[in-house]
């Protein structure tokens, strides 16, 4: 049987609990769910467990690229930091590690190295991926928080390392909540059909949606794109 490898990104108190420094939405409703999923893991199926711990040194974050966008948070030895997650329930067959990392990419950052945290040996994080790969592991199940920041970014990257990626959706959380976005603009022919206008209505309400260019928008943006000196960016 293949084995997979588990990822879990960012369970820490700071994004999991309400009351955090940089809370995701619902991510509370997680907690359990996550607990009983790592629980249920087997050692026939699972090569390892990876923990990714987003951290931040209190003295260093107000010059740090993040500060300018989020409040301090994770900051390393606090409270927030700590995972909320028990790592003892998973099955002692089964390895567990642990990365720390200082910016949303997991794999931006230089020199990183993954923990393994029953004997605290360290090992540079691309020999680690290097490595699961070689012992055939193919496939990784990516769980945690943010779904639209740190856990897309760990999925590029493993995508990009060679591995096939599951993201359960009933185990992660992230984006923005419906009642923080003020405006919704709707363009391109599709926005024109009533049931897809009304998924939008009911969801954000009518007052928030506004509309343009629904017949050309698509059109002139690929003119924009073709009048670029080169569009490989924009290459499928």
């Amino acid at each position: 049987m293949m084995k997979r490898l588990v990822l879990v990104v960012d369970t820490q108190a700071d994004f999991m609990n309400a009351e955090g420094a940089l809370a995701v939405n619902e991510a509370d409703s997680l907690i359990a769910p996550l607990n009983d999923y790592l629980r249920g893991l087997r050692a026939d199926d699972v090569a390892g467990v990876l923990f990714a711990f987003d951290t931040h040194d209190a003295a260093l974050y107000p010059s740090s690229p993040e500060a300018a966008l989020f409040p301090p948070h994770c900051l390393r030895g606090t409270d927030g930091w700590a995972n909320v997650l028990d790592s003892a329930m998973v099955d002692p067959a089964i390895p567990i590690w642990r990365l720390e990392k200082g910016v949303f990419d997991m794999w931006a950052e230089p020199g990183l190295v993954v923990e393994r945290i029953t004997d605290r040996t360290t090992i540079d994080r691309e020999a680690f991926f290097a490595q699961q790969r070689a012992a055939g592991v193919e496939a990784a199940t990516v769980v945690g928080v943010a779904a639209d920041y740190c856990v897309r970014w760990a999925v590029t990257g493993l995508v990009a390392r060679g591995f096939m990626v599951e993201v359960p959706p009933a185990l992660t959380r992230g984006g923005v909540a419906a009642d923080a976005i003020d405006r919704v603009f709707l363009t391109g022919g599709s926005s024109l059909i009533p049931a897809i206008r009304a998924i939008f209505d009911r969801r954000f309400g009518a007052e928030r949606i506004a509309t343009g260019g629904e017949l050309t928008s698509i059109a002139h943006g690929l003119a924009l794109i073709g009048a670029e000196p080169d569009i490989t960016p924009w290459e499928a």
